[in-house]
């Protein structure tokens, strides 16, 4: 108990949503949970980090690319259940919208991504292979829009020294 699988408690991670042109940019995860599945780049947030600098970590580690982190258009409690119902990932997940004028690089896939590839938002809906967490966040978009909170490190990532 307490690594990634059966967690004493939930871990925080980020999610880097960057869409553009009613598309949106995927990686097929190589890793669980959800191994083979498209979904959003990201992972957990390191210690000491930010929110936008390990959304910006994962985006640059998954993708090949760089964008400027926004802030945070939607957060998910992902609890998964083994067959005794027993809690076997809790991710409590920061999707941090990027700026999609603001994109450089190459996409290439690494770090926990297999492959990368820009998605239409409406094929990735209707797919069986796209994470239903992905899946939620992209209906939450169409419903209600994009609207984020800003990202703002003198407000939100307060850091304080002993």
């Amino acid at each position: 108990m307490g690594g990634r699988e059966y967690p004493a408690h939930a871990i925080a991670a980020v999610g880097a949503v960057l869409i553009k042109n009613g598309m949106i940019l995927l990686v097929k995860r190589g890793f669980p949970p959800a191994v083979g599945m498209w979904s959003t780049p990201g992972g957990v947030i390191e210690p000491g980090e930010g929110i936008g600098e390990a959304a910006l970590r994962e985006l640059e580690e998954e993708t090949g690319l760089r964008a400027e982190p926004l802030g945070v258009v939607h957060v998910l409690n992902n609890i998964v259940f083994d067959r005794e119902k027993r809690v076997k990932y809790h991710y409590l997940i920061l999707d941090v919208l990027f700026n999609p004028s603001t994109v450089e690089g190459t996409p290439r896939p690494g770090g926990d991504a297999i492959s990368v590839e820009w998605m239409d938002v409406s094929r990735a809906l209707e797919r069986d292979d796209v994470t239903k967490t992905t899946k939620k966040l992209l209906h939450k978009i169409r419903r209600v829009g994009i609207s984020y909170i800003p990202l703002d490190p003198s407000l939100n990532e307060h850091r304080a020294f002993e």
